[in-house]
Protein backbone atom coordinates (compact mmCIF):
# COMPACT_ATOMS: atom_id res chain seq x y z
CA UNK A 1 0.00 0.00 0.00
CA UNK A 2 1.44 3.72 -0.99
CA UNK A 3 0.59 6.95 0.40
CA UNK A 4 0.56 7.72 -4.12
CA UNK A 5 -2.11 4.94 -4.55
CA UNK A 6 -4.20 6.24 -1.15
CA UNK A 7 -4.16 9.91 -2.82
CA UNK A 8 -5.19 9.02 -6.24
CA UNK A 9 -7.93 6.79 -5.06
CA UNK A 10 -8.90 9.84 -3.01
CA UNK A 11 -8.91 12.08 -5.87
CA UNK A 12 -11.42 10.26 -7.52
CA UNK A 13 -13.86 9.77 -4.23
CA UNK A 14 -13.15 13.92 -4.34
CA UNK A 15 -14.20 13.89 -7.96
CA UNK A 16 -17.33 11.56 -7.23
CA UNK A 17 -18.53 13.71 -4.45
CA UNK A 18 -18.23 16.66 -6.78
CA UNK A 19 -19.98 15.13 -9.53
CA UNK A 20 -23.08 14.10 -7.43
CA UNK A 21 -23.15 17.42 -6.20
CA UNK A 22 -22.66 19.21 -9.30
CA UNK A 23 -26.34 17.28 -9.97
CA UNK A 24 -27.42 18.93 -6.49
CA UNK A 25 -27.04 21.98 -8.15
CA UNK A 26 -28.83 21.88 -11.37
CA UNK A 27 -31.98 23.53 -11.54
CA UNK A 28 -33.87 20.66 -12.49
CA UNK A 29 -34.86 17.32 -10.52
CA UNK A 30 -32.65 14.12 -12.04
CA UNK A 31 -33.40 11.57 -9.76
CA UNK A 32 -31.81 9.13 -12.06
CA UNK A 33 -28.78 11.33 -12.47
CA UNK A 34 -28.49 11.49 -8.93
CA UNK A 35 -28.74 7.51 -8.44
CA UNK A 36 -25.74 7.08 -10.62
CA UNK A 37 -24.12 9.52 -9.03
CA UNK A 38 -24.52 7.83 -4.96
CA UNK A 39 -23.87 4.26 -7.48
CA UNK A 40 -20.14 5.59 -8.67
CA UNK A 41 -18.99 7.40 -5.17
CA UNK A 42 -20.18 4.21 -3.32
CA UNK A 43 -18.40 1.84 -5.57
CA UNK A 44 -15.11 4.25 -5.19
CA UNK A 45 -15.35 4.16 -1.90
CA UNK A 46 -16.31 0.35 -1.39
CA UNK A 47 -13.14 -0.02 -3.49
CA UNK A 48 -10.81 2.48 -1.23
CA UNK A 49 -12.11 0.89 2.02
CA UNK A 50 -11.08 -2.67 0.92
CA UNK A 51 -7.77 -1.57 0.99
CA UNK A 52 -7.26 1.23 3.49
CA UNK A 53 -9.29 -1.08 5.89
CA UNK A 54 -7.18 -4.01 5.23
CA UNK A 55 -3.92 -2.36 5.31
CA UNK A 56 -3.90 0.59 6.54
CA UNK A 57 -5.44 0.63 9.96
CA UNK A 58 -4.20 -2.56 10.89
CA UNK A 59 -0.64 -1.97 9.83
CA UNK A 60 -1.11 1.68 12.44
CA UNK A 61 -2.60 -0.68 15.28
CA UNK A 62 0.13 -3.20 15.17
CA UNK A 63 2.90 -0.62 14.29
CA UNK A 64 2.36 0.12 18.25
CA UNK A 65 3.42 3.52 18.57
CA UNK A 66 2.46 5.40 21.05
CA UNK A 67 2.26 8.60 19.73
CA UNK A 68 -0.51 7.39 16.78
CA UNK A 69 -2.40 5.04 19.37
CA UNK A 70 -4.91 7.60 20.01
CA UNK A 71 -4.92 8.97 16.87
CA UNK A 72 -5.89 5.86 14.89
CA UNK A 73 -8.51 4.87 17.64
CA UNK A 74 -10.27 8.01 16.69
CA UNK A 75 -10.16 8.17 13.64
CA UNK A 76 -11.40 4.44 13.75
CA UNK A 77 -14.06 5.27 16.03
CA UNK A 78 -15.08 8.96 14.02
CA UNK A 79 -15.10 6.06 10.82
CA UNK A 80 -17.03 3.46 12.14
CA UNK A 81 -20.54 6.38 12.75
CA UNK A 82 -19.68 8.10 9.66
CA UNK A 83 -19.49 4.27 8.20
CA UNK A 84 -23.10 3.32 9.35
CA UNK A 85 -24.20 6.47 8.75
CA UNK A 86 -23.41 6.06 5.26
CA UNK A 87 -25.07 2.75 5.01
CA UNK A 88 -28.35 4.38 6.39
CA UNK A 89 -28.43 7.11 3.89
CA UNK A 90 -27.69 4.75 1.01
CA UNK A 91 -30.51 2.67 2.03
CA UNK A 92 -32.80 5.37 2.46
CA UNK A 93 -32.26 6.84 -1.02
CA UNK A 94 -33.63 4.74 -4.08
CA UNK A 95 -34.32 6.35 -7.24
CA UNK A 96 -38.32 6.48 -5.87
CA UNK A 97 -37.21 8.49 -2.73
CA UNK A 98 -35.04 10.75 -4.64
CA UNK A 99 -37.52 11.93 -6.77
CA UNK A 100 -40.28 11.58 -4.31
CA UNK A 101 -38.57 13.89 -1.73
CA UNK A 102 -36.11 15.93 -4.06
CA UNK A 103 -35.82 18.93 -1.68
CA UNK A 104 -34.90 16.62 1.51
CA UNK A 105 -32.47 14.57 -0.63
CA UNK A 106 -30.49 17.55 -1.74
CA UNK A 107 -29.96 18.38 1.88
CA UNK A 108 -29.61 15.35 3.60
CA UNK A 109 -26.95 14.59 0.05
CA UNK A 110 -24.67 18.59 0.60
CA UNK A 111 -24.61 16.52 4.96
CA UNK A 112 -23.17 13.83 3.84
CA UNK A 113 -20.91 14.68 0.95
CA UNK A 114 -19.57 17.41 3.15
CA UNK A 115 -19.11 14.33 5.76
CA UNK A 116 -17.15 12.74 3.37
CA UNK A 117 -14.62 15.28 1.74
CA UNK A 118 -13.73 16.21 5.28
CA UNK A 119 -12.78 12.46 6.37
CA UNK A 120 -10.85 12.08 2.87
CA UNK A 121 -9.17 15.72 4.02
CA UNK A 122 -8.44 14.26 7.42
CA UNK A 123 -7.15 10.91 5.92
CA UNK A 124 -4.88 13.01 3.72
CA UNK A 125 -4.11 15.87 5.99
CA UNK A 126 -3.32 13.65 9.55
CA UNK A 127 -3.22 9.77 9.31
CA UNK A 128 -1.57 9.25 5.74
CA UNK A 129 1.37 10.99 6.77
CA UNK A 130 1.46 9.19 10.09
CA UNK A 131 1.41 6.17 8.42
CA UNK A 132 4.30 6.79 5.79
CA UNK A 133 6.45 8.46 8.83
CA UNK A 134 6.50 5.01 10.47
CA UNK A 135 6.54 2.99 7.33
CA UNK A 136 3.48 1.46 7.77
CA UNK A 137 2.79 2.64 3.87
CA UNK A 138 5.36 3.86 1.04
CA UNK A 139 5.49 6.60 -0.77
CA UNK A 140 4.85 4.96 -3.85
CA UNK A 141 4.27 1.36 -5.46
CA UNK A 142 7.35 -0.82 -6.03
CA UNK A 143 7.50 -1.14 -9.63
CA UNK A 144 8.53 -5.23 -10.05
CA UNK A 145 11.02 -5.28 -13.05
CA UNK A 146 10.52 -8.33 -15.28
CA UNK A 147 13.18 -11.20 -15.39
CA UNK A 148 14.94 -11.09 -18.73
Amino acid sequence: MSYQKLIDEHARIDTALARLTNILDRPERDAEAATAALSHLAEELHDHLAHEDAMLYHELIIANKPAYAHAVEQFTQQFDALRRDWSAYLGGWTTAAIAADWPIFRTATRLMVERLAERVAAENDLLYCAALQFGAITLRDQQISAAA
